[in-house]
């Protein structure tokens, strides 16, 4: 089972959900009328299934048990199935038991967040799956959704992939504009000291040859990876091989599912793709039971 925590950005944004779906305070007015004469909250059971057409990886359990300690009442989630498993078309992924209302107030929030962070695992694995027998590691980037980077990261690792820095604050990665605003990268290269003096990775992104030489003539002990930038298959080749035996390189730039076997082929040991988050889209859930159908 893939251990999570989530923090307080994550315990933020689940309130956003809920006051923006609920209002502040709490209220469902149409349950509040169906359901206001029943004998206390009734307890009931309902379960979420796959309605997607293909397999999808599952991610995002720790949000339910967060949800619905939201909410007044008592909850018991019984999944069938671990963040990180493959759900085929048809399953019921999990049970859901607790008062009637309270998983109604819930439903939405609850498939809003699943949905999207198992399309963000399932478009990971894809891409992984695609170089498994190459050793190309899969990078995330910061194109993530605003609020959502701490999760969406997450459903990349439980999809296959490797977590990028988390933001501009936890790694040194030096970009071209960086690069241009100094002055060169011969000045950049001044303006580092050895790697490990450093609190964090030294990356530094090249868009050429002659970038890539500077880097590796100055730059040798004071960075810890080298960002080929926007390359075609050749470039990159040809950068590899200079690279090799002295640093770890990274690709990055237009990268897709058409042409990441390609760029596997280079011998990179990175790939950082943008997509899997802001292209990821959703998977296909439904909560059946006491619900009905979907809304």
């Amino acid at each position: 089972m893939i251990s999570f925590q989530l923090n307080q950005n994550d315990d933020e944004l689940i309130d956003l959900a809920l006051k923006e779906d609920l209002g502040f305070p709490y209220a469902d007015v149409t349950t509040q009328l169906l359901f206001k004469d029943l004998p206390g909250n009734q307890k009931r059971t309902v379960k979420m299934i796959s309605k997607h057409n293909e397999p999808f990886v599952l991610c995002g359990l720790p949000i339910i048990n967060a949800l619905t300690k939201k909410l007044s009442g008592s909850y018991a989630i019984e999944p069938y199935y671990s963040d990180g498993e493959i759900i085929e078309p048809g399953t019921t992924i999990l049970l859901l038991k607790g008062d009637t209302t309270g998983m109604l107030m819930l439903e939405r929030s609850i498939l809003n967040f699943v949905a999207h962070l198992s399309a963000v695992s399932t478009l990971t694995k894809r891409f992984v799956d695609k170089v498994q027998s190459s050793g190309l590691k899969i990078l995330d980037t910061r194109k993530t959704t605003p609020g959502f980077r701490h999760l969406e990261k997450y459903a990349v690792f439980c999809g296959g992939g490797v977590n990028h820095r988390m933001g501009l604050y936890d790694a040194l990665m030096i970009k071209d504009t960086h690069v241009d605003l100094v002055g060169g990268m011969e000045k950049v290269m001044t303006l580092l000291p050895e790697v490990q003096k450093h609190k964090y990775p030294v990356i530094v992104e090249v868009r050429d040859q002659q970038e890539l030489k500077i880097v590796l003539e100055f730059g040798r002990k004071k960075i810890t990876r080298i960002l080929l930038d926007n390359m075609n298959p050749a470039e990159l080749e040809n950068c590899v091989r200079l690279c090799a035996g002295i640093i770890e390189t990274e690709a990055s730039g237009g990268i897709n599912l058409n042409n990441i076997e390609q760029i596997a082929k280079t011998g990179v040991n990175y790939a950082s793709v943008g997509m899997l988050t802001y292209e990821a889209g959703r998977v296909d859930l439904s909560i059946k039971g006491v619900l009905g159908t979907e809304r």
